[in-house]
């Protein structure tokens, strides 16, 4: 597994199954006709979260995520890439955080494990 993450640590086994594990969800999400929306963006934020945990850089999660897309069997190539499109928004939102989409602040924080809120909105009259 061909992984640029920031810090020098070394993975350990269970973080590489997880890893294996977590993308399979996905692949079994762009597996199905039509295309499960709502499990392949669950699955696509938990495993951002969880390689972004590790200080795996965005960009290689982006890459490891769009690789998946394109090799699914999502036809016609119009389809794949509004998948695709799809993938890469909710892969940002979970990585630095809500863009407009519905899934702020999905990744759970690792001293609770409670999925925290999105922070309030601040709104001027300016």
């Amino acid at each position: 597994m061909d992984r640029h993450r920031v810090g020098s640590r070394a993975l350990s086994l269970e973080e590489v199954e997880d890893a294996l594990d977590l993308r399979s969800v996905i692949a079994a999400s762009l597996a199905t006709t039509p295309v499960d929306d709502h499990a392949l963006r669950r699955g696509v934020w938990t495993y951002v979260c969880a390689e972004r945990d590790l200080g795996t850089r965005p960009g290689s999660v982006i890459i490891t995520l769009t690789e998946m897309v394109e090799s699914s069997t999502i036809a016609p190539r119009s389809v794949r890439d509004v998948v695709m499109r799809r993938v890469i928004l909710w892969c940002v939102e979970a990585y630095f955080g809500h863009l407009g989409g519905e899934g702020v602040g999905l990744c759970a924080t690792a001293d609770t494990g409670e999925v925290p809120l999105a922070p309030p909105m601040i709104v001027s009259n300016r």
